[in-house]
């Protein structure tokens, strides 16, 4: 029986044009056109979805914010809600391919179907060049090509043992570390690892560019190499407290907890408490931290830019809902007026940002305890000096 000639149809697509049928206009033009996510769990408020040519040569898209991507395929099955077979007779009709050629014996189409397991409960696979690279990536930053990351990474307040606990790295860029299509491209960048939480092998990171003149901050690996974890689990520098999880909106919010001696969370983008989103989140969160209290710190995104929508805040908002909807006791904290992170907040007044870490079980009516390990920590290393 004849089947759908996948490769012939997404061939003949024109994944730039069906990117602006589902997501609207691109902003800009050539390879710097960028698009709304798909994404319906992702408010994408400045465009973040870019097209590009993969391995073997057929084009794919991304969403540098969220990390969703994929073939025209995955365009329609996430940005139209259509089934993979739909999606292909879709983009074969679209691109005149005859009936006869892609689709025999046509079965009625099922009224129900499985839901798909949530990303978290999905076998990962992970592509071996996400660990060669943050390995290559965590040794470089030690050396004499790193040294204007590491000096980057002390001016945001963090220690050489934190770096070196938590994989930090630093990636030159593709001359310099070779990598495979699919992965950050460009550079010079800090590299973020996501490392598993009980075996502590790099399973995703995100690369956060150095240059200001870039036209995004951060990038992470195409879909099809690692999926999105949404979550990473820092180490903390020093004994964790018993009981209270930090979430930050990123790395260097979490870092900055961690480096307070607190359990602390990197929330991979907002768009992962999305409306949609936030029940599965919260569901992980009180998995993963089940004793746990949780203290949010979202960014203020309207520091800098007062007629900005609030995304950040408002995302914070409905996951401190859903937490105490699971009977978990939630703290939301934002930073002061004009100051648009943990970390910026950290860096302009750390004496307050101390004394604020050292209220927080006061503040959630938890007794002041010896610290114990709630999450790993640098008394798992004990091989760590200052500095790798």
């Amino acid at each position: 029986m004849p089947t759908i000639d996948r490769d012939a149809v997404l061939d003949a697509t024109d994944l730039a044009a069906l990117a602006t049928e589902i997501c609207g206009e691109p902003h800009g033009r050539g390879r710097g056109a960028r698009w709304h996510c798909p994404n319906a769990d992702h408010p994408d408020e400045h465009p973040s979805m870019g097209i590009f040519q993969g391995v073997h040569g057929r084009w794919r898209w991304k969403c540098h914010a969220c990390g969703e991507g994929g073939t025209a395929v995955d365009l329609l099955m996430t940005g139209a809600g259509m089934s993979v077979r739909d999606a292909l007779l879709h983009l074969a009709d679209r691109a005149g391919i005859p009936a006869a050629q892609h689709l025999a014996g046509v079965r009625p189409r099922r009224t129900a179907q499985p839901a798909p397991k949530p990303a978290a409960e999905r076998p990962a696979s992970i592509n071996p060049a996400i660990g060669e690279l943050v390995t290559a990536a965590a040794d470089l930053l030690w050396q004499p090509v790193g040294s204007g990351a590491l000096r980057y990474l002390h001016s945001r307040g963090f220690t050489d043992r934190l770096l070196a606990a938590n994989r930090i790295g630093f990636d030159p860029g593709p001359r310099q570390l070779p990598r495979p299509d699919g992965l950050p491209h460009q550079g010079p960048g800090i590299v973020f690892p996501v490392l598993h939480t009980e075996e502590r092998r790099p399973v995703y990171y995100q690369l956060r560019y150095l240059n200001p003149a870039h036209r995004r901050r951060y990038d992470q690996p195409a879909q099809d190499l690692a999926p999105n974890p949404k979550l990473a689990h820092l180490i903390t520098d020093g004994p964790a407290h018993p009981g209270i999880t930090v979430i930050c909106e990123g790395f260097p919010d979490a870092l900055t907890a961690a480096h307070s001696g607190l359990a602390a969370v990197a929330l991979l983008g907002t768009g992962h408490a999305s409306p949609t989103g936030t029940p599965a989140l919260a569901r992980r969160l009180t998995d993963e931290r089940p004793h746990s209290a949780f203290v949010i710190c979202f960014d203020d995104d309207t520091a800098a830019n007062p007629g900005k929508a609030p995304s950040g805040q408002n995302a914070a908002l409905r996951l401190a809902d859903e937490l105490a909807q699971h009977g978990q006791l939630v703290l939301n904290i934002q930073p002061p007026a004009g100051i648009k992170d943990l970390n910026a907040w950290s860096q302009h007044d750390p004496d307050t940002v101390r004394a604020a870490f050292r209220d927080l079980p006061k503040a959630l009516g938890i007794p002041t305890l010896t610290p114990s390990p709630d999450g790993p920590e640098l008394t798992d290393f004990p091989g760590l000096s200052e500095g790798p």
